[in-house]
């Protein structure tokens, strides 16, 4: 087991084809990628096209992750190797319990639907992803759970860094 997390989406299948788990792996690296404050760094860490694996749920959740990223945190048009064709699914991926199909459908951010596969409104949350007014809308309608009046005073600032992602 490697103490080094993955620093990039690539590194991310190296780690994976070295005997560690993909959870953990992606886990790891969402975690370094919401705790770098450059977009452009940022976009670094998707950039590098990861390798095809012999699972296309995996290739195509590769490729809805690099995608979603680059989306939902403003760093430009996707990655190219994101567009390969391999990284698109021909059937419904749920990930999820048959009972949450219609939650699913309609929540699903594009870059997974796309693929078809269909998660949660926010699928790569992590404790370390930063707290923008995306995060607090979800997290308001899924928890209840509302800004205090110090957290909404810093969303409301122009060149907060919740905002600034």
């Amino acid at each position: 087991m490697s103490l080094t997390r993955p620093g990039t989406l690539a590194q991310v299948l190296l780690f994976v084809r070295d005997g560690e788990k993909f959870r953990f792996c992606i886990a790891g690296f969402l975690d370094e990628f919401y705790g770098d404050v450059s977009d452009r760094s940022r976009a670094a860490r998707i950039a590098d096209d990861p390798g095809l694996t012999g699972d296309p749920k995996t290739n195509a959740l590769l490729g809805a992750i690099g995608e979603h990223l680059s989306i939902r945190w403003n760093l430009g048009p996707a990655p190219t190797w994101t567009c390969q064709p391999e990284r698109f699914l021909g059937r419904p991926w749920f990930m999820g319990h048959e009972r949450m199909k219609g939650f699913l459908l309609a929540e699903s951010p594009l870059a997974f639907r796309r693929r078809f596969i269909f998660t949660e409104a926010e699928p790569l949350r992590r404790a370390s992803m930063p707290r923008d007014g995306r995060w607090w809308a979800y997290e308001t309608i899924r928890t209840g759970l509302t800004p205090t009046a110090e957290e909404q005073a810093e969303l409301d600032e122009p060149h907060s860094p919740a905002l600034t992602g």
